[in-house]
């Protein structure tokens, strides 16, 4: 499972204990990393018996190195269906695709922390980036 593949035929859960497992983490560490005084609070959202709270989800997809975009979706998915097609449905018009999302990933890598620029060439297939 790479970071930025996540599909919603796996539970959430699941997803945990396996992107945990990839990465040596300990149910301590990921408490730790998540703020949870109790590993317990953990074993039970493994077990299905408690939801993951949303507000953790940040914190969750850096521990697992994961894209918070993606772990929110799925989260809502399975704790809120209802709620999760109505974002969608008032968000599909400014959805970005995969092809898009990869560019602004590539432009704020390349950008740093510096103010950048994009500059497109039109009808020239090119995307030129000033950094300042």
């Amino acid at each position: 499972m790479t970071p930025s593949t996540l599909t919603t035929q796996v539970s959430l859960a699941a997803l945990i204990e396996a992107r945990q497992a990839e990465l040596g983490l300990t149910d301590q560490q990921l408490c730790t990393a998540l703020g949870f005084e109790r590993e317990i609070v953990l074993m039970l959202i493994k077990q299905g018996t408690m939801k993951f709270p949303l507000n953790k989800v940040p914190a969750l997809a850096a521990a697992l190195s994961l894209n918070a975009v993606d772990l929110l979706r799925q989260a809502l998915q399975e704790s809120s269906p209802d709620l999760m097609q109505v974002i969608e449905q008032v968000f599909n018009s400014a959805q970005v695709t995969t092809s898009e999302m990869n560019l602004i990933r590539h432009l704020r890598s390349l950008a740093g922390d510096r103010a950048a620029a994009p500059i497109v060439l039109e009808g020239k297939g090119v995307i030129a980036l000033v950094v300042v």
